[in-house]
């Protein structure tokens, strides 16, 4: 199993940073990195651990999203590089699962991505089933040599999008087990947009709000603590506590 590093790019969200943290630490698959690129108003140093296999980067000047990725993965020593959003959630076997999916390809052209995609959002009871169709960008999964090839693009947005148009070559390995894994909806988003047409596996709502579209999904049947435990429950449903704080904030770096 190859060495991995886990890139992570954030601004200005200390508490999903430390939640963030908790769900590297708890992951199965060892043999790995954790590289941190921040480039808040104020280093989060302090909330990082020091420990051999975390890195962490401030950046003192406002940087793109994909600019940040491209100076984590610059920094990386793993042959296998997974994307990592500050604010969804990951399962403890999320790794392991991702790493040994692309392991067994003997070439890098391709990719893994958790599809299909749950979706929590802030202040509701329950997880929306988003189905099929999303490959989600909070957990690519791919070869180092590939990303040489065509580095992220330097934008603040839809960074996900761009690197798999770019990388044509790609076949897309889906991870067809949707809890390790969930896009969290928190009010403050990089990806806010109407949700685009390629991407929907349906017909194109008409163009509504990201978060409104995922409302009108149907509601997954195990209940937000069933899938990430009691502990991380209490996190996410005290979101909505915290949103009218976040709103007013900058935008974060996260999907």
């Amino acid at each position: 199993m190859p060495h991995t590093s886990c890139i992570l790019a954030t601004k200005d969200r200390p508490q999903f940073l430390g939640q963030a943290l908790k769900y590297y630490l708890s992951q199965t698959y060892t043999d790995s990195e954790l590289i941190i690129v921040d480039d808040s108003a104020t280093s989060c140093a302090a909330l990082v651990p020091h420990l051999p296999s975390i890195t962490y980067i401030y950046l003192p000047q406002p940087t793109s999203l994909g600019t940040k990725l491209n100076i984590g993965i610059e920094r990386a020593s793993g042959t296998v590089i997974q994307k990592l959003d500050d604010d969804d959630y990951y399962h403890s076997s999320f790794l392991m699962r991702t790493v040994s999916r692309l392991d067994r390809e003997i070439s890098d052209d391709a990719v893994v991505a958790v599809d299909p995609l749950l979706v929590l959002i802030a202040g509701h009871d329950a997880l929306f089933d988003a189905g099929g169709g999303w490959f989600a960008g909070g957990t690519l999964c791919f070869y180092r040599s590939a990303w040489r090839r065509m580095p992220f693009r330097d934008v603040p947005r839809r960074v996900d999008v761009f690197f798999l148009e770019d990388h044509p070559e790609f076949r897309r390995l889906a991870l067809t087990t949707p809890e390790i894994y969930i896009l969290v909806r928190h009010g403050r988003h990089t990806w806010n947009s109407v949700v685009p047409e390629t991407v929907v596996p349906v017909a194109n709502p008409g163009g509504i709000d990201v978060t409104e579209y995922f409302l009108t999904c149907p509601r997954y049947p195990r209940t937000i603590e069933q899938v990430v435990g009691v502990e991380h429950g209490a996190f996410y449903r005290s979101l909505a506590q915290h949103q009218a704080g976040l709103a007013g904030r900058e935008v974060g770096c996260g999907s």
